[in-house]
């Protein structure tokens, strides 16, 4: 299992380095739901908390002021069905499906990390914010950058609807942590 794991953030590691050359295997059905549904889950969570704590870090020493989720009225509405359903379909439609018909183009590379960058950014919108946050965006997004190069990833090695269910999964975990953190 822990052999598997790293195998796999290898595997990850080499394709962000170069997503021209991707290794393609020929995989089960259920090979796949493991490797998407619990190992670059596991991966994604721990590598983004990570980096989330990096933000939160900064925010504890002054770096940057105080950044606020943007409240909202219907806050179980918008949770359960805006970025656990909609926005896993919306979001992987908008940054990777056209990834895997552009794949063999020479500029690939360029496009893959201007789409993570892109998913990253997209999600400042989530907080509250002043004129002095627009210079930390790519450090205040880069949680969100960086599952943006996972889930690129898995789009295409693993396909399309390998990453719509990564996302999806990834956040269920966060949407389900936050009502957790809300009821104790």
């Amino acid at each position: 299992m822990i052999i598997h794991f790293k195998y796999l953030v290898g595997h990850f590691i080499q394709f962000i380095k170069n997503p021209n050359h991707p290794d393609y295997k020929t995989l089960s059905f259920r090979q796949k739901l493991t490797d998407v549904g619990l190992y670059y889950l596991v991966f994604s969570i721990l590598l983004c908390v990570l980096i989330g704590s990096m933000v939160e870090f900064l925010k504890e020493f002054s770096f940057l002021h105080t950044l606020k989720l943007i409240e909202r009225k219907d806050v179980v509405l918008y949770l359960i069905f805006g970025a656990m359903i909609i926005a896993p379909l919306v979001e992987e439609g908008i940054f990777r499906l056209q990834l895997g018909n552009l794949r063999n183009k020479p500029y690939f590379k360029l496009l893959f990390y201007i789409s993570a960058l892109l998913f990253g950014w997209m999600h400042i919108f989530n907080f509250e914010f002043t004129s002095s946050h627009y210079a930390f965006i790519p450090i205040i997004t880069l949680p969100q950058t960086v599952l943006g190069l996972i889930l690129g990833h898995i789009r295409i090695i693993y396909g399309f609807w390998y990453g719509v269910l990564l996302h999806f999964l990834y956040n269920t975990v966060f949407v389900g942590a936050y009502f957790i953190f809300e009821i104790f």
